[in-house]
């Protein structure tokens, strides 16, 4: 398979609502704490884990046991009563007890439903939905022998804790768009909320976005839509899920942006692409970097080692080891002197400095400021 699109992406900046404030985690002395948007501490570090809120509810730790808190920082569901909690979603999370036990609470921490004692893992709702798991033994028969392999088997259960799917699915994914990807004797297909099959079994499915979804089918990339037609063919040796109407593909070698028709907006000329964003495009040739436009018309010349794509007016950019952020003209606005940047986001961007993870604005200033 073809790289990593940009390994940058790895880490996700979190944002979060409290009190109408974006806030984002913060370390100190290896606790986790909240700053906002401006700098600003809001919620000292105090914890082991600061995940991203989600509906007024984070899930933290406190002495590695995890707890909910509210927007408020009260604790909705306290630490010392379950070995695991979900992210919040839909209004409850799942937790699991020191018995290997799993319920779903509400934000009041009461419990909602209790599942069956044989429910390996469960996760947040989607869409009404909730992907759970058990285990069970798979045997098969070599040189005449029965020979026992655990594995792992999918459903679904809908808000009353009634089974939706049968557990029939060797690997599923959450709902989105009340579309969800399924994988049943080793090929992928999709179902809707009744659990109709949207689509011809493939070898692999992608998650959409702008409403097309990568499938590969016999080595060779196309597209599909919510409905499941495939309305672009697997002609390309690769593809990239679409961003803002335009997806890279790739045709002997090199590649081309297509728009969401499956029309090439120039000949593949590049050795690769990055996503298009805010009239840019980074772009590779003779292993070095550049920026074009949607028709492939350059804007700046190769010379960066990498580069991720353009938000809030800036984009990563890496020279060596390290990563720094320009502007549209090309200017640096972040030093190249972070061992990584990630994509602005609502302002902000999450970066590694001297191997601390901290955070700088569209400015170029570090973020949280200590007083």
């Amino acid at each position: 398979m073809k790289r990593i699109i940009f390994s940058i992406i790895i880490l996700s900046i979190f944002t979060i609502t409290v009190q109408a404030q974006k806030l984002f985690p913060i370390m100190l002395k290896d606790k986790w704490g909240y700053m906002n948007q401006e700098g600003k501490v809001i919620i000292t570090p105090k914890y082991d884990i600061a995940q991203e809120f989600n509906e007024g509810f984070a899930v933290v730790a406190l002495g590695n046991m995890p707890c909910l808190i509210n927007k408020n920082e009260n604790r909705v569901i306290d630490t010392g009563l379950y070995q695991y909690i979900s992210r919040y979603n839909e209004g409850s999370c799942a937790v699991r007890d020191f018995k290997k036990r799993w319920f779903y609470l509400d934000g009041n921490g009461k419990t909602i439903l209790k599942l069956d004692s044989f429910i390996y893992e469960a996760n947040p709702f989607n869409n009404g939905l909730a992907r759970v798991s058990r285990q069970q033994d798979d045997v098969t028969q070599k040189f005449g022998f029965d020979i026992s392999n655990l594995s792992y088997r999918f459903a679904y259960i809908n808000k009353n804790g009634k089974y939706a799917s049968e557990f029939k699915y060797r690997d599923a994914e959450d709902f989105d768009n009340n579309i969800a990807r399924v994988k049943e004797n080793m090929m992928t297909y999709l179902v809707n909320t009744t659990f109709e099959k949207k689509c011809d079994e493939t070898t692999e499915i992608g998650k959409f976005n702008d409403g097309l979804a990568v499938f590969i089918d016999n080595g060779k990339f196309g597209y599909m839509n919510l409905n499941g037609e495939k309305i672009i063919a697997a002609n390309f040796d690769y593809a990239s899920m679409f961003y803002n109407g335009l997806a890279e593909v790739e045709m002997n070698g090199k590649s081309c942006f297509i728009d969401t028709m499956g029309n090439k907006k120039f000949e593949p000329i590049y050795e690769e692409l990055r996503p298009y964003a805010e009239g840019f495009a980074g772009y590779k040739q003779n292993n070095k970097y550049g920026f074009v436009n949607s028709k492939g018309e350059m804007m700046m010349q190769p010379y960066y080692d990498d580069v991720a794509y353009f938000n809030n007016g800036l984009c990563p950019v890496r020279k060596g080891q390290n990563w720094g952020a320009i502007n549209k003209e090309g200017k640096l606005i972040l030093k190249l002197e972070f061992d990584y940047v990630s994509p602005f986001e609502d302002g902000i961007a999450e970066v590694i400095y001297k191997g601390v993870s901290l955070y700088a604005d569209t400015r170029g200033n570090l973020l949280p400021i200590w007083e």
